[in-house]
């Protein structure tokens, strides 16, 4: 619609009516502006960015969140996790199967953040839309396409983006990359497309290097990894010499060789690095052509069940589907045809070498997945490593399933200790796949006392606001995690402490690096590398809500404060139970804080219940990688 037309139209609705402007992430602020100034209106925001834009401009609003109670956004949140498991309805699972894999199946991780975000936006337009039942809706192009469904008084702002709802999470992704010395550095973010494109160069490289020092032993059983860290699991590379195995990775999300240090532990581990490069060839292109062009026509029947879709994408009986499907079929298009190459690298890998056995750290990422569903066709048993510590309650379960942290179709689970066996069990998994053999990843952190004297840092490892949980996109939640980033560095630099943040590795986790400068210019913030190394040179850690961290800090005895930030409904953790950390919120923060600094029975007590809390957490310290290579070799005999 034209602008004159826009504002034509505004001037012949009813003036007993109200206007109600919904200014979403692609509105244009010009658009608002003038509107705004012409006529009286309701303004509503629907994300913290809007909301940050306004209430900087001094425009008095409301925030979409008002329209949502907390059940509703736990409505939205079991809404996504239950359609994002599409792929396994019988109406259309013979529709997305390519070579016994089912490629619906491998977007389940990336579509729950695409879900929680569209269904959130859907829900409060309908629950806007019955506040205001005569009202006339002014917005986006998005907004408006939305607002069809229920009502006819509807106009759209000329300058809109005409984008989508959201671009597709893991292509809008930058990935950090980091260059030069230890002292001098550079960070900055890469598109995903580059971050492929450089890995492909990285990998073309390490095949000479390796080459003649990494080799398959004939007599010897062959084990696959999948999606490992060489730094972050180096004492299991270590240890790999030592075993009667051979190890070969396949890393398709990350480079298998990345500096100097990753190329020496893979080197010296004999581990062979499999990669596209080795896989393809000339036949293999030509397999993955014709796989693309025959399941395209597929999908046209896949997407004719309209039915089944627009029953199945709904939340409390209302479809999304009718404003969802052009993106989604766009998506999973997109998407279906690059797992098509996957599954045939894949495939040429199991072909290419006898596996004994699989190792994933996760049942979601689309390569695993992959391998799950093809090992199952030839028998070959999978073992889930449990790769961080887990919210070990039942109102988790399916937090846990969605990020792929529970055994549902692996083989055997290998978890840290005596809590991850007791949570396994209770969430039903079968006691006889649950193995207690420790970590890897703690196996060279130890307490060292002459060291342990020197500290005087407070270490913060927040644990922010992330996409795929719908009470984290509230500006409620957004915000109170931002006070406690600068309540946390206002109080340490009041009494008078260094203070250190290391951020969460997740990418789209909210940065608190400007919120850290603004209050003290020497607040040192850390964005790659391990935690552990922090931790050890740390007085104190202080965590926000939950996270693996706290494991460290327990092993080397370093006190722990948790500040409640998040109510996200998945119970309290073992941890912030057994009185190993002290749990506070902000307002009685400052008070724990000068108990912990200052008192040193607190201090002590807390490492005590810290020390007890790490040998229920995980079995067998400094010993995981002897443990988990011993459990593969009796595995596979």
């Amino acid at each position: 619609m034209e602008k004159n037309l826009v504002f034509k139209a505004m001037k012949n609705m009813n003036k007993n009516s109200e206007s109600i402007i919904l200014f979403d992430s692609i509105s244009d602020l010009d658009d608002l502006d003038k509107i705004n100034s012409e006529h009286t209106s309701k303004i509503i925001s629907f994300d913290y960015d809007t909301h940050n834009i306004l209430k900087d401009k001094k425009i008095n609003h409301q925030t979409s969140d008002n329209y949502l109670s907390k059940n509703d956004l736990k409505i939205i949140q079991k809404t996504a996790y239950s359609i994002s498991e599409w792929y396994s309805s019988d109406v259309i699972s013979k529709d997305i199967s390519y070579k016994g894999v089912n490629l619906g199946s491998l977007v389940k991780a990336e579509l729950i953040n695409i879900l929680v975000n569209y269904i959130k936006k859907f829900f409060e337009l309908y629950k806007i839309s019955n506040h205001f039942t005569d009202s006339t809706f002014i917005g986006s192009q998005t907004c408006c396409k939305i607002m069809e469904n229920f009502s006819k008084k509807i106009i759209e702002f000329k300058n809109s983006n005409t984008e989508n709802f959201q671009p597709i999470p893991l292509d809008s992704i930058k990935i950090k990359m980091k260059i030069g010395t230890k002292n001098h550095s550079m960070e900055f973010g890469i598109s995903n497309n580059l971050f492929k494109k450089l890995k492909s160069v990285s990998e073309k490289s390490s095949k000479f290097l390796l080459s003649k020092n990494n080799s398959i032993r004939e007599s010897s059983k062959n084990i696959l990894i999948i999606e490992f860290d060489p730094i972050k699991y180096q004492s299991f590379f270590e240890q790999m010499p030592k075993s009667n195995l051979n190890f070969l990775m396949y890393n398709q999300r990350r480079p298998a060789i990345w500096n100097i240090q990753s190329y020496n532990l893979i080197k010296k581990s004999g581990c062979l690095i499999q990669t596209k490069n080795s896989l393809s060839n000339a036949n293999l292109i030509k397999t993955i052509s014709n796989g693309k062009f025959q399941f395209e026509a597929k999908m046209t029947d896949l997407f004719s069940n309209e039915s089944f879709f627009k029953s199945f994408f709904s939340i409390e009986g209302i479809s999304f589907w009718p404003t969802f499907k052009e993106y989604f079929q766009e998506y999973f298009r997109k998407r279906a045809l690059e797992f098509i190459e996957e599954v045939e690298l894949t495939k040429k890998l199991m072909e290419k070498y006898d596996f004994s056995s699989i190792l994933i750290l996760s049942e979601v990422g689309p390569n695993e997945r992959i391998a799950l569903q093809l090992a199952h066709q030839r028998q070959i048993p999978v073992c889930l490593v449990q790769h961080g510590i887990n919210y070990d309650t039942k109102e988790s379960y399916d937090m846990n399933a969605a990020k792929g942290a529970l055994p549902i179709e692996s083989d055997h689970f290998l978890c840290w200790g005596k809590i991850g066996e007791e949570f396994s069990q209770n969430m039903g998994i079968n006691s006889e796949k649950v193995h207690s053999i420790g970590s890897p990843i703690f196996d060279r952190l130890r307490f060292d006392e002459h060291d342990s004297l020197k500290n005087d840092c407070v270490l913060l490892a927040p644990a922010g606001p992330t996409k795929e949980h719908a009470s984290d996109l509230t500006v409620e939640i957004i915000e109170k995690y931002m006070d406690a980033i600068k309540k946390i560095c206002q109080l340490v630099t009041k009494y008078n402490k260094k203070l250190i943040i290391k951020t969460h590795p997740s990418p789209d986790e909210l940065d608190p690096s400007f919120i850290a400068k603004q209050i003290n210019s020497q607040i040192k913030v850390v964005k790659e590398g391990s935690i552990s190394p922090l931790v050890q040179s740390c007085d104190l850690m202080i965590v926000i809500d939950f996270g693996s961290p706290v494991l460290d800090a327990h092993i080397l005895k370093k006190p722990v404060i948790s500040v409640s930030v998040k109510d996200n409904g998945w119970g309290i953790p073992t941890a912030l139970k057994n009185n190993s950390c002290l749990t506070t919120d902000l307002e009685k923060f400052e008070d724990d804080l000068k108990d912990v600094l200052n008192n040193n029975d607190i201090r002590n007590q807390l490492i005590e219940n810290g020390t007890k809390s790490s040998n229920e957490y995980l079995s067998y310290q400094n010993n995981g990688s002897s443990k988990l290579i011993g459990f593969l070799e009796e595995l596979v005999k």
